[in-house]
């Protein structure tokens, strides 16, 4: 019995050494931790570039809002350029690839896919170039605005950095608050409805309202309401002077209460084939919209029901 005991003992310390051993990780690979590839404090940004393959766009700052200088001036949404740079500033690695790469074309960096750069106010530039895709599904070589090294980057991180000119683009014709809504006129190939807030001093949702003679509730009046504020287009906004809309099929007639006193606003839109382009009279753009999309505010305003989706 005592010429086995070496052998037990031996036996007893390795399976010790495999349990430590297991429970230091020692048997699996490393992973590298999430890296976030820059940092960013959007009200120090001048301006920002997106560029993918042909395509540029180009926003500058311009003191609270901004200004599209490529492809084309059009209105910005402010919240929409918000969101990019709170994206870019959220994309993180998965893994560090290489820490000093020499061979750009080998990661497809040579001629990126995309490159999302910011200019700031002290003159310095950050962003990130994105490569081909690496042979995992799902992830892309990256390149931080003055770094040697290459990350893998997965594309869901990277996804809301891919956008098109209309995408920072306002694209609704109407703005306005509810509660200042009085009145709303809408004509459509000569047909007329007529929305009108009959508690005139009330917020929208809780007054009385006429949808042509029959009484609504403010519940059911702001969704005809909505109807006009969720309209927009899907295409970039044109110069009104490029698209005249005086005398067209489409007229929506806007009464509102602003500092207590009675606004009227008017816009137009004349059809052309499958769409119709709307601006407000005096207005600087017109705003692509489809038939469809018209037609449905015209069936709100009748008080047809609204057409399940095909």
């Amino acid at each position: 019995m005592k010429r086995f005991v070496p052998t037990i003992l031996l036996v007893v310390i390795c399976i010790g050494g495999f349990w430590y051993a297991s429970s230091k990780d020692f048997f699996q690979e490393k992973k590298d931790e999430p890296k976030s590839l820059l940092t960013l404090k959007q009200e120090d940004v001048k301006s920002l570039t997106v560029q993918k393959e042909e395509q540029q766009i180009e926003l500058a700052r311009n003191g609270d809002g901004w200004d599209m200088k490529k492809p084309a001036a059009v209105p910005i949404n402010t919240n929409q350029v918000g969101s990019w740079l709170d994206a870019l500033g959220l994309v993180t690695s998965t893994k560090l690839v290489e820490d000093q790469v020499s061979n750009l074309s080998k990661y497809g960096l040579d001629k990126p896919v995309g490159t999302y750069e910011v200019l700031l106010k002290d003159g310095s530039k950050k962003g990130l170039k994105v490569g081909t895709a690496l042979p995992i599904q799902g992830f892309s070589y990256v390149q931080a605005e003055g770094s040697p090294a290459v990350y893998q980057v997965s594309d869901q991180s990277l996804s809301g950095l891919s956008k098109s000119p209309v995408d920072f683009a306002d694209t609704s014709p109407f703005h306005f608050e509810n509660d200042k809504v009085q009145s709303v006129k809408v004509t459509l190939k000569g047909q007329t409805w007529t929305l009108a807030k009959t508690d005139k001093d009330k917020v929208a949702a809780e007054a009385n309202w006429k949808l042509g003679d029959k009484e609504l509730k403010g519940a059911d009046a702001n969704p005809l309401l909505d109807e006009l504020i969720f309209l927009h287009s899907a295409e970039l906004p044109q110069p009104s002077a490029q698209k005249p809309t005086a005398g067209g099929e489409l007229k929506v007639e806007l009464g509102l209460s602003v500092d207590g006193k009675e606004v009227n606003e008017i816009y137009e839109g004349k059809l052309s084939q499958d769409q119709v382009w709307l601006a407000k009279q005096g207005g600087q753009w017109a705003f692509q919209l489809t038939t469809a999309d018209v037609q449905k505010i015209a069936d709100a305003y009748a008080g047809k029901p609204a057409q399940p989706a095909s």
